[in-house]
């Protein structure tokens, strides 16, 4: 055991293939893999022949690739985009919904209570108790702005103008000391 305890075997290894032959390998100069891309291809293997179908080819790649593209990335950005969009909008009608839900939680609430009762029978149909007198004040009504030509309406035009007048510069007299 002369290598530290390992046996070794005495078989013959075979000659290496390559230093037995007389003619050198043909390799390219250059040995890198664009060099396949690089280097002419031989007519008879070429799977497309001629400059104007290799070119209608390679767009050809060249479309399905974009469409594959658009496909993987284009089109689910705008589709999650899209749903953001959606998100939000949803969010908001949430939102609304709930404070909606909140003041109809706080009637139910009040009219649960015999003073929420009287208080909604009192707007809603006009109740009143023995003893009280039911008054109903209706808006008045507004004047037109413009009066109508004629005889009365051109000086009562004019009286309204002088006295408007008179009241903005009583107003502006006052505010200034």
């Amino acid at each position: 055991m002369p290598n530290g305890g390992h046996s070794t075997t005495t078989i013959a290894r075979p000659k290496d293939a390559t230093a037995a032959r007389t003619r050198p390998v043909d390799r390219p100069e250059d040995d890198t893999l664009l060099g396949d891309f690089t280097r002419p291809i031989a007519k008879d293997k070429q799977l497309v022949r001629g400059r104007g179908k290799r070119l209608f080819v390679g767009l050809g790649a060249l479309v399905v690739v974009a469409a594959i593209v658009a496909a993987l990335f284009v089109l689910p950005v705008q589709a999650w985009l899209r749903q953001e969009d959606d998100i939000a909008r949803k969010e908001q009608i949430a939102e609304a919904l709930e404070s909606e839900n909140a003041s109809m939680t706080r009637e139910i609430e009040q009219l649960q209570t015999p003073e929420g009762i009287e208080e909604a029978a009192r707007e809603v149909i006009g109740y009143v108790q023995r003893g009280e007198i039911r008054l109903t004040v209706l808006p008045g009504t507004e004047a037109p702005t413009v009066l109508p030509s004629g005889w009365p309406y051109d000086q009562m035009a004019q009286v309204v103008a002088v006295r408007s007048a008179e009241a903005a510069s009583e107003a502006e007299s006052a505010s200034t000391p």
